[in-house]
């Protein structure tokens, strides 16, 4: 999984990514919401909150999926094949069809909902229709959200 960073604390958010669950403790996503970051949607659909797959590796409800997958890595200037595990993002790392109405995307419904109790603030910048979420009230809501609707 691959994040950029702009700013003076780039360095600090995107260092040392976990090789596993690059979603979870210790990923750039735990990083953000240790430092107080905010994700802005400047034209983007909800469905896109990436910010939302930590909150997946986070939850502890039933289901959830991982997949391992194989890529090759530079270690000491040669390339070696390594294996790694994370949440399923592709598919979807839980069955949320009990849990969301057919048809619409998880993460839609998680930050309507967030923006529907003021986690979130909606506006525009220059043209777009924006929405900006404070990182860390997301992620509890989305820890919260998960581990409710998915028993």
């Amino acid at each position: 999984m691959s994040f950029a960073a702009l700013g003076a604390a780039a360095g600090e958010l995107t260092a040392g990514h976990p090789w596993n669950d690059p979603h979870g403790p210790g990923s750039p996503l735990a990083r953000l919401v240790a430092h107080g970051g905010r994700v802005l949607l400047l034209g983007a659909p909800l469905d896109t909150l990436t910010l939302l797959h930590h909150a997946e590796a986070l939850a502890s409800a039933p289901g959830k999926r991982f997949v391992e997958y194989e890529l090759p890595v530079l270690e000491g200037g040669r390339r070696v094949w390594r294996r790694f595990r994370d949440i399923d993002t592709d598919s979807g790392a839980f069955d949320y069809s009990g849990a969301v109405p057919a048809g619409e995307w998880p993460f839609t419904v998680i930050a309507r909902e967030a923006l529907a109790v003021g986690i979130g603030v909606r506006g525009r910048a220059g043209a777009a229709e924006s929405v900006l979420f404070d990182a860390a009230a997301l992620v509890r809501f989305g820890v919260e959200w998960l581990e409710a609707h998915l028993v």
